[in-house]
């Protein structure tokens, strides 16, 4: 089984919905990041960045996410999205907590929308080597919606300007 059918089929067996929203935009392991979080401004790309090449529909954005994933996230965070010793599961009940964890050292700020996990995982994710562009950053997140469930079929590609419209914790 690829990375992506273990990620998807850990999906399946968790609990689905929104509150599962990934922890690989909710990473625990956030000690060992260099700053604390900014906003999507500070992003390779910034908030006003050009979507120019961008997916112009969330599905296509989850498509491109599952490598994007194998790239960026899933040494820390599993295979499967299962999580590990060291990083958070990003697919199942305990993928994103409202509040941060006790462990964590930079995160400090409640997760209510998809945007507190962008703009979080934006400024310390993955914590060393080489960071996503911000469209890919968007993709990985598409990726971890639908592996957990949320459907993204007709929907608009996600941005930094609708993602708080997708409520995690009210």
């Amino acid at each position: 089984m690829n990375r992506i059918e273990r990620l998807r089929s850990a999906a399946r067996v968790g609990s689905l919905g929104l509150t599962m929203l990934a922890g690989a935009f909710g990473c625990a392991h956030d000690e060992r990041a260099a700053e604390p979080p900014a906003t999507a401004a500070s992003m390779p790309g910034g908030a006003g960045a050009s979507m120019a090449g961008a997916a112009t529909d969330a599905a296509s954005q989850a498509a491109a996410g599952g490598g994007l994933y194998g790239q960026f996230c899933a040494k820390c965070h599993g295979d499967a999205g299962q999580g590990t010793e060291g990083a958070p599961p990003v697919v199942g009940a305990e993928a994103l907590p409202l509040d941060p964890r006790p462990t964590q050292k930079y995160r400090k700020n409640q997760f209510h929308t998809a945007k507190d996990v962008f703009d979080f995982v934006g400024a310390n994710m993955p914590p060393k080597g080489p960071k996503p562009t911000m469209d890919q950053y968007l993709d990985i997140l598409a990726f971890d919606l639908k592996a957990n469930g949320i459907d993204l079929t007709g929907k608009p590609a996600l941005t930094p300007d609708n993602l708080s419209s997708i409520v995690i914790h009210p």
